[in-house]
């Protein structure tokens, strides 16, 4: 038994005093002792396989993905069924090329035949359960196995991070979803550090105006070497600290932002401010798929170990290269609970072009979701909203965010920064007029604060309505 197993199992009625000194305990052992030898056993093997040849990597897939289908359909009722209805045989299903005679899977499927698809094999104690955190209303549950669920983020997460020229001891700023305990005096908490993982913890519900400067003084007094945040919550601090004149407090090596899709405007100003480079990473809550940017940041290495990505057309065949498509994505090693050919709901395109890094990773280019990013018009069009940039149109926007309830008409809340005036509404109007033409009408209305997600995200558009312009 490893010592982050024992962190883990810690009893929630454990006294948080307790915790404490069992946090502060554990970040005082070894590396090796903390995290174990699987962990550095494996993230050696990813530095090394990111080198491989794509032929190598799809060699490795193969063989990975017949052992995957052979143990689906001999241990899960849905694959077994799936594969009987469609008259297919685990020997069908030999190499990637093979993986599209097997049908989409989608989040409605899952939820109705979640029974059917853990594995019967598979100890219910080595399993952990998780739901993503359900923007549309309609949250996921889902299995992964334990053995996957590293406590240090996992060798995937690793090599990342070190792409990012992280370093294990490094002190990193996380600003996430979570939100933090009261004081032990029932005062309200702002910043918490987790010694266990060298981490300082900022709270996405805790970025205001009253909070900021607060958050300047952690940072030049901690000097962490790099911030791990959801891009909306940092662009809305670093703006915060823009409009109150204070200068960059610390500097960072990098900046890694997850979860929600970083907008070229939010990698500018928060590039600029912080004087460093930001390193992005696409991947779902349901563990199918990992992409992230390398040093080159030409566009998001697919980690071909941890799964694998196709793009398909909306009548579900492959899209050819360079072209868009919808991402369906396989985990290659979540046993407990196989997803294959999961429709993520995501678009990307595969990019033609070898990263001049020199890794055999392949690319992969994002496009936003379909359900976060695009809104109907009055036509029928569907218009991305990452392509009206309301930041380049007043420099006096805090934060904005769209809303679509109405097939052909959007709302448009803006959180307004002190010095807003009608000449800030008239550039704005004029960008939404110059981008959306008579085919959508546009009410903008102003704001204390944008709606976030449960999960603390803040996401660019929240989307009522399907592609076909029917109410979800």
């Amino acid at each position: 038994m490893h010592f982050h197993n024992l962190y883990e199992r810690l009893p929630n009625y454990t006294p948080s005093f307790i915790k404490e000194l069992f946090k502060r305990g554990y970040s005082l052992l070894p590396l090796k002792i903390r995290w174990g030898r699987e962990f550095f056993r494996q993230l050696e093997s990813l530095e090394k396989s990111q080198w491989w040849s794509r032929q190598e990597l799809e060699n490795y897939q193969s063989e990975k993905l017949q052992s995957l289908i052979k143990h689906a359909c001999e241990n899960t009722a849905y694959y077994r069924r799936i594969f009987r209805e469609n008259k297919l045989t685990p020997g069908d299903i030999k190499t990637v090329k093979d993986l599209s005679k097997v049908p989409i899977l989608t989040k409605d499927i899952v939820r109705e035949h979640f029974q059917e698809m853990v594995a019967a094999n598979v100890d219910p104690n080595t399993l952990v359960r998780f739901s993503t955190s359900g923007t549309t209303g309609k949250p996921l549950t889902f299995y992964s196995e334990k053995r996957l669920e590293f406590f240090n983020f996992g060798p995937y997460m690793w090599r990342y991070f070190r792409w990012a020229g992280q370093r294990f001891n490094d002190l990193k700023v996380i600003i996430g979803s979570g939100v933090l305990k009261p004081n032990r005096n029932g005062t309200k908490q702002i910043i918490s550090y987790n010694p266990a993982r060298n981490q300082l913890i900022f709270s996405s519900y805790d970025i205001n105006r009253k909070n900021a400067t607060l958050f300047a003084e952690a940072l030049r007094k901690y000097r962490p070497k790099l911030i791990e945040t959801f891009p909306a919550s940092l662009e809305a601090l670093v703006r915060f600290f823009q409009e109150m004149g204070i200068r960059r407090p610390v500097q960072l090596k990098a900046i890694l932002t997850n979860s929600e899709v970083l907008y070229p405007w939010q990698r500018k100003l928060i590039s600029e401010y912080f004087g460093c480079e930001l390193f992005d990473i696409y991947a779902l809550e349901e563990r199918v798929i990992k992409a992230a940017e390398c040093e080159k940041h030409t566009n998001h290495h697919i980690f071909s170990e941890y799964g694998i990505v196709e793009l398909v057309d909306d009548n579900g065949f492959p899209v050819a290269e360079g072209k868009q498509g919808t991402i369906i994505a396989t985990s290659l090693n979540n046993y407990g609970m196989p997803f294959i050919r999961y429709n993520t709901k995501d678009m990307g395109y595969f990019v033609k072009e070898n990263c001049p890094c020199g890794r055999g990773l392949p690319l992969l280019g994002l496009v936003g979701g379909r359900e976060r990013n695009f809104v109907v018009s009055k036509s029928g069009s569907l218009i991305s909203v990452t392509i009206v940039d309301i930041p380049h149109a007043s420099d006096n926007v805090q934060q904005f965010q769209f809303i679509q309830k109405e097939q052909g008409r959007l709302e448009l809340n803006i959180v307004r920064k002190n010095g807003f005036s009608q000449a800030d509404s008239v550039k704005i109007e004029a960008k939404l007029k110059e981008k959306f033409s008579d085919d959508m009408d546009v009410k903008i209305n102003f704001v204390d604060a944008v709606v976030k997600t449960k999960s603390g995200k803040q996401p660019l558009l929240i989307q009522r309505i399907d592609d076909h312009g029917t109410t979800k």
